[in-house]
């Protein structure tokens, strides 16, 4: 089985709205609250402005898009950039996210060696904890209800 990654296209709005929107990705979501269609495409409409700087990736395996990450620049550090990573929920459980979390750590270390990315995860998530542990990632320290993670090469 073999993962492709490539830029996110305002064609993948819908399906990254469906990502987000699913219970199981609010749960541990900073914001909690369903998106209309119209504030997200409002949102990757100027956020896909930003792609050559702050990369946003789809995933697929044969062609069916299995998840997303993206990272944005932290805005009080220029060398931090905020990971965001999304499975498709019919994906859960067969080790895509640490598949996307490699494959994205991989390509924008060797664009930005010298940087760091942090992550950002519910004190209840407990696969995702797990997810960046075994990534390499080091749990700073905790905020209200999320964990802080860094990685750097």
């Amino acid at each position: 089985m073999e993962i492709t990654q490539r830029t996110a296209t305002l064609d993948d709005a819908a399906v990254l709205l469906t990502w987000r929107n699913n219970p199981s990705a609010r749960e541990f979501s900073l914001h909690t609250e369903l998106i209309p269609s119209d504030e997200h495409l409002e949102w990757l409409t100027a956020r896909l402005e930003r792609v050559q700087l702050e990369p946003f990736f789809l995933f697929a395996v044969d062609h069916e898009v299995i998840g997303m990450s993206r990272l944005d620049a932290v805005s009080e550090s220029a060398e931090k950039y905020k990971i965001s990573i999304l499975v498709d929920p019919n994906q859960h459980g067969k080790g895509m996210g640490t598949s996307i979390l490699n494959m994205t750590c991989e390509v924008f270390f060797s664009l930005h060696p010298n940087n760091t990315i942090v992550a950002n995860v519910h004190q209840h998530n407990y696969v995702s904890q797990k997810l960046f542990t075994n990534s390499g990632f080091q749990l700073l320290h905790s905020e209200g209800n999320f964990l802080h993670f860094e990685k750097t090469l």
